[in-house]
């Protein structure tokens, strides 16, 4: 069997098995594995295939990690509870618990002139510390 084919059937299972995790790695893999069929269809030597599916499963696994991370200035899963608001359990002088999807949390105050008798929203995530504000 000539190489190509062999990398082709490899994408082949690499895109199949992505579709029951839904993690987009897999896919991703499955492209480098097809980019390097690709390459060994064009008559390149198993250097340039190995090559070429490293350098595309590398750069990918980077720049997918990128996308994924919340750290690295895409919109992170902790981005999504900036502006919800929260209930106050107990409060005293800018620190308190207050209820938030069900549970409790700590949270500061952003300023020290926050009202914890007016509503209070998440203006910010420390760690496990709501920051929140009026």
């Amino acid at each position: 069997m000539p190489p190509h084919v062999f990398w082709w059937i490899l994408a082949f299972v690499l895109v199949a098995l992505e579709l029951t995790t839904g993690t987009f790695y897999l896919l991703l893999y499955g492209v480098a594995a097809g980019a390097a069929g690709l390459v060994g269809w064009l008559g390149l030597g198993a250097e340039w295939q190995l090559l070429t599916a490293a350098a595309i499963a590398v750069a990918g696994t980077f720049a997918l990690r990128r996308w994924r991370n919340p750290g690295t200035g895409g919109l992170g899963l902790q981005d999504l509870d900036i502006g919800q608001h929260v209930q106050v359990e107990s409060w005293n002088e800018g620190r308190g618990q207050v209820r938030y999807r069900g549970t409790e949390w700590d949270a500061e105050a952003e300023n020290p002139a926050v009202d914890p008798a007016k509503p209070l929203y998440i203006r910010a995530i420390r760690g496990t510390v709501l920051i929140v504000d009026n």
